[in-house]
């Protein structure tokens, strides 16, 4: 098996046993700047369970092999609602934990890849079938807390979500078709859904 798909399910009991508070510090620091690649792990997510922390063997999606052209996207200059409470911390980090892993695991598993001019081996895609759906259990976990908390749907939120939603999406039906083409158009999808996210959920708090 390849490097890249040997790791895809080695770490997913280690992921899930972690504590939500850590997921939160991770993701500001990584929304922070742009540092060097590391190697990523891979896991799915369920919406059953609480976001997995970050740790030294779970980099952030900026430390991950980034694509040259991947620009942050400028802040849209959010602020919350009129008459919607402020938001607890917890609830948007399940879609933060989903989107973030996703995308580093994306960076480490299919990114590294590409970026070497090389195909992506047939077994990584046959892994990455396997987990990627279950980052789609985050987002809709925070989805529902979101209605829960009153936020309205008209908020930029909910689209940021979809956009999250929509990335992983692309993923799953890229690795079906084993289309390498996809690989960095996904990354970047990903990479802009997270980064937003961050944004319209710190709005919120």
């Amino acid at each position: 098996m390849s490097d890249g798909g040997a790791g895809l399910l080695k770490v997913f009991t280690t992921l899930r046993s972690a504590a939500v508070a850590t997921v939160v510090i991770a993701l500001a620091a990584a929304c922070s700047d742009e540092p060097a690649p590391q190697t990523a792990p891979s896991a799915g997510v369920t919406s059953t369970q609480p976001t997995p922390a970050l740790s030294a063997a779970t980099p952030s999606a900026s430390a991950a092999a980034s694509p040259s052209g991947y620009t942050k996207p400028p802040s849209r200059n959010l602020t919350r609602p009129a008459g919607v409470a402020p938001i607890s911390g917890s609830t948007c980090t399940y879609a933060q934990g989903d989107i973030h892993i996703f995308a580093a695991s994306w960076a480490s598993n299919q990114v590294k890849w590409v970026q070497r001019g090389q195909k992506v081996p047939d077994d990584t895609w046959a892994e990455t079938v396997t987990v990627t759906e279950g980052y789609h259990g985050g987002i809709a976990m925070t989805r529902s807390r979101l209605k829960d908390a009153k936020v309205p749907e008209s908020f930029v939120v909910y689209s940021d979500l979809a956009d999250a939603d929509a990335a992983i999406s692309e993923a799953v039906a890229a690795a079906k078709a084993k289309d390498d083409s996809k690989v960095l158009a996904v990354y970047a999808k990903a990479r802009t859904a997270e980064d937003h996210l961050t944004e319209s959920c710190s709005a919120l708090q």
